[in-house]
């Protein structure tokens, strides 16, 4: 599918003709090369999602974190004791006749340990999955990058090759000024010169765009060099769309991060304050009686002494560090909110540039261009002063192309930081 970009006006001169294209410039034409490898924005995020090697370890390290969630939550196992007394000894408790054996079981009451242990064990689950948001999230933005970057490379190539065509134009108008003698030699040489410059910038941006396919294509572990971005670049979203993220800094995947971050230090600090309490025990067996031929229940209770002191100063500790995460999320959303106000400041000054090189200087510059060419028909400009308004026309348009380039790679740092989705 080929777009047709609009046209300004419509001289009859070839010259004009093949310069006189849209101010947007930017939509794309599908070349028929590209066809089979034309990738949209959506599709590539999609793509490196599912075949990123960094995003497939994820999945291991969930079932590793919940096998520890199930181990925090499981008992230590009863201690089984046999012990023998009164054997083998002398006069009356020679041999076995006075001996009396105890089989018991002892268990460790852990529930305080049992609970500090799951939950650290959940915390760093939390932080896991509050990771795996923010390497999710930093995925789909380097990708979205590339892609604006592989985009905006093909309409400068395409900028090139228009240029390329019309200083072969050139080239031809001047030659024929030069042959009647309407025009110094020096303007032919001049002319070569331009020609053969575009034709590098044209072979330098075909390089470009292969080494911008195979950093794209990487994202999901491929290795294409003919990619072929769809999108626009222009017209961008409305800003008001971008100033409503300020809304959203508390969902952020990096402050998620670093509220579970201070979670697990927290409960880190939980967990040594209770393991720093030796547990109550309790026990119960039986006893044989050799001698009589009895037997009798036995029972044990072991209370622990001097641990408060300990436990005492861990749970200091623990307050400490409850503070420190309030202290900590404070920090980062702050530095949040300046990131994302100065996002919002670059993209309204990126606008505003587009709009004023759209709707001012371009249209301005495209005039100047037209009546440049008649003046030197007419003798009254020279090669240079010609060429000049030219460049200026086309350094314009590769500003225009900068600038879209550059306020969709800050929306998409935007959309990173705030944790939103990437879109056009």
């Amino acid at each position: 599918m080929k777009l047709v970009n609009h046209v300004i006006s419509a001289p009859k001169k070839p010259i004009i003709n093949r310069f006189l294209i849209c101010l947007t410039l930017f939509i794309p034409c599908y070349e028929s090369a590209y066809a089979e490898n034309t990738v949209r924005l959506s599709d590539a995020v999609e793509r490196a999602l599912k075949g990123h090697p960094q995003i497939a370890i994820w999945s291991y390290r969930q079932q590793g974190i919940q096998a520890e969630i199930e181990a925090a939550g499981s008992r230590q196992p009863a201690q089984l004791e046999l012990s023998v007394e009164d054997a083998f000894g002398t006069d009356q408790y020679e041999g076995t006749d006075a001996m009396q054996t105890t089989l018991s079981a002892r268990w460790l009451l852990e529930g305080d340990q049992i609970s500090a242990r799951t939950e650290q064990a959940a915390a760093q689950q939390r932080l896991l999955t509050a990771k795996q948001r923010v390497q999710l999230a930093d995925v789909t933005a380097h990708t979205s990058t590339l892609f604006i970057s592989l985009l905006a490379d093909q309409e400068r190539l395409q900028l090139a090759q228009e240029a390329l065509a019309d200083e072969k134009e050139i080239l031809a108008i001047i030659q024929r000024r030069v042959n009647a003698g309407r025009a110094p030699n020096t303007d032919l040489i001049l002319a070569r010169t331009r020609l053969t410059e575009q034709e590098l910038a044209v072979e330098e941006f075909g390089h470009r765009l292969q080494s911008a396919s195979l950093r794209l294509s990487a994202q999901w572990g491929a290795a294409e060099t003919q990619l072929y971005a769809a999108g626009n670049l222009l017209p961008f979203l409305p800003l008001a769309k971008a100033e409503a993220a300020m809304n959203k800094l508390q969902e952020t995947p990096s402050l998620s991060q670093i509220k579970a971050e201070a979670e697990l230090f927290s409960a880190e600090g939980k967990l040594a304050s209770e393991e720093a309490v030796t547990p109550w025990s309790v026990g119960a067996g039986v006893r044989r009686f050799e001698n009589t031929d009895d037997y009798a229940l036995v029972a044990q209770f072991s209370i622990p002494l001097g641990a408060n002191q300990r436990h005492a100063a861990l749970q200091r500790s623990v307050n400490v560090r409850e503070q420190q995460k309030t202290l900590s999320a404070q920090a980062h959303l702050q530095q949040l909110t300046i990131q994302t106000r100065t996002l919002l400041m670059e993209l309204e000054h990126s606008q505003h540039v587009i709009n004023t090189l759209t709707e001012t200087i371009l249209p301005t510059l495209n005039n100047g261009r037209q009546q440049a060419l008649k003046a030197y028909e007419n003798g009254q400009l020279d090669y240079v002063q010609w060429d000049n308004t030219r460049q200026q026309w086309l350094n314009a348009r590769k500003r225009l192309l900068d600038e879209a380039e550059a306020l969709h790679q800050q929306w998409i740092e935007l959309q990173r930081l705030t944790g939103q989705t990437i879109y056009f």
